[in-house]
């Protein structure tokens, strides 16, 4: 090959990349090789994004000289060009006083957005803040959910604290901590979701209110006082509905109050032996699901301590109940705490049990819905963010509240990710990281040492 040869080459490669480049930089186009998709919308987002039917404006205030500011521009770029419905305007704070005496806007940081007449204003410049300001204008809604408390029920109102999470790229990311024995993620879930939440103690009320358009009852430990029985029945006749979760053993004084509707706790324990979370029996994982709009798509489920519901039968004419799911046939039951202690040595015939009913009542005037699951701790704070619970919970509530459009939809959340191990667990990995791995070395070391001592 001649030097002219050589040089018509290497200038036909200069401006094929520079043409390339020109190219590229008229794409809005990338691609996220991160193994996290650090710099990727997440599918919750994407989700949301394609409920969109009409123009979504989001307009963000930063300071242009700030580099805290170029991640979040990056990312509204990403919410452009993922949906032709979400056009961006950026604004320097400072440069443009007049657009943000318009939006009222007296921070940087902060985003508006705007579909149609309605806008809400967003101080987070993160993913999960800006896609929950899109879902709250995507659903609107004026339905209220009281969650009851007083009798030992799991606590909506339980306590959170602030971290951050110490990843490369991510320090400013918060991170909270909820306290584990409670519902508080939950009723976040559910207000991000555009539903007003809160709390109600029977016993001073005396009635539930006439807002209520669900009543939960979250895993009661104590019994419900006869006078507070009457209040929830006098809710159900208005045509209320109605969501009770329990725990092993206890009805929390419920049972009479479920008979009515055909729906029967049976005050036990259901251990699977065929399908549990990790080594723990006593928390049976469910992947097997009735058809049902609750259940569609449903991943894995699991419940950490749940008794079996039963329908009666036959059912009164006017009731249209089913169970969606059922432990598998690898399970046994308890009726007390002792008895798990004596379970090896006794003979029980394994066998199927239902672990969730619903149930809609038809009445003259209007009707009612129901739904009982065998267990609440599914949907604590220390569960909720595992596997399919967070949309089981999600899913049977938009039910309840006839809200289907909603379903298998959640406001994106972030909760930094913890590994859960039992004590056996524990032991090995110990064992593995702290024991074995380091003798291999030093066995490793002392073998070369006595090679090159022989040579």
């Amino acid at each position: 090959m001649n030097r002219l040869s050589a040089l018509i080459i290497t200038i036909s490669l200069i401006a094929g990349v520079l043409f390339l480049n020109l190219i590229a930089s008229e794409l809005d186009f990338r691609i996220d090789t991160t193994r996290d998709s650090l710099y990727s919308l997440s599918s919750q987002s994407k989700d949301i994004l394609d409920r969109l039917d009409e123009e979504v404006l989001i307009v963000h205030f930063y300071i242009q000289n700030d580099p805290r500011y170029t991640p979040t521009l990056e990312l509204l770029r990403d919410y452009q060009r993922n949906s032709p419905y979400v056009s961006v305007e950026l604004y320097d704070i400072n440069s443009n006083p007049s657009v943000a005496d318009r939006y009222n806007v007296r921070f940087q940081g902060t985003t508006i957005i705007r579909k149609g007449d309605r806008m809400t204003e967003v101080y987070g410049s993160d993913e999960v803040s800006i896609s929950n300001g899109i879902y709250q204008l995507l659903h609107q809604s004026d339905k209220k959910i009281y969650f009851t408390g007083g009798h030992g029920e799991f606590d909506i109102l339980s306590r959170v604290s602030e971290d951050h999470l110490e990843l490369e790229g991510e320090e400013d990311r918060p991170v909270f901590l909820h306290q584990r024995q409670g519902m508080l993620m939950l009723k976040e879930t559910l207000e991000l979701m555009n539903f007003e939440v809160e709390k109600l103690f029977l016993q001073q009320e005396g009635r539930v209110p006439d807002d209520a358009d669900l009543l939960v009852i979250a895993s009661p430990i104590e019994p419900f006082l006869p006078m507070e029985i009457n209040a929830i029945r006098q809710f159900l006749g208005r045509g209320g509905n109605l969501l009770v979760t329990l725990r092993p053993f206890l009805d929390g004084g419920l049972s009479s109050l479920l008979h009515d509707f055909g729906i029967h706790p049976q005050n036990n324990m259901v251990i699977d032996f065929g399908n549990h979370f990790w080594n723990d029996a006593m928390a049976p994982a469910v992947g097997s699901y009735e058809d049902h709009v609750i259940t569609q798509e449903m991943p894995l489920t699991f419940f950490p301590g749940i008794q079996e519901i039963q329908l009666a039968d036959p059912l009164p004419s006017n009731l249209n109940a089913m169970i969606l799911f059922s432990s598998t046939e690898q399970s046994v039951t308890v009726q007390s705490q002792s008895e798990i202690e004596d379970l090896q040595s006794r003979s029980i015939a394994p066998r199927s049990y239902s672990l969730m009913a619903v149930a809609e009542v038809d009445q003259e005037q209007f009707s009612n819905r129901l739904a009982v699951i065998g267990s609440g701790g599914f949907a604590t704070n220390e569960y909720l963010n595992y596997l399919g619970n967070r949309r089981l919970i999600s899913n049977t509530i938009n039910w309840l509240l006839a809200e289907e459009v909603l379903l298998d939809l959640e406001p994106a959340t972030y909760e930094l990710p913890v590994i859960n191990l039992t004590n056996r667990q524990l032991r090995n990995t110990f064992m593995i990281s702290s024991l074995l791995i380091p003798s291999l070395f030093m066995l490793a070391g002392f073998f070369i040492w006595v090679k090159r001592r022989r040579e």
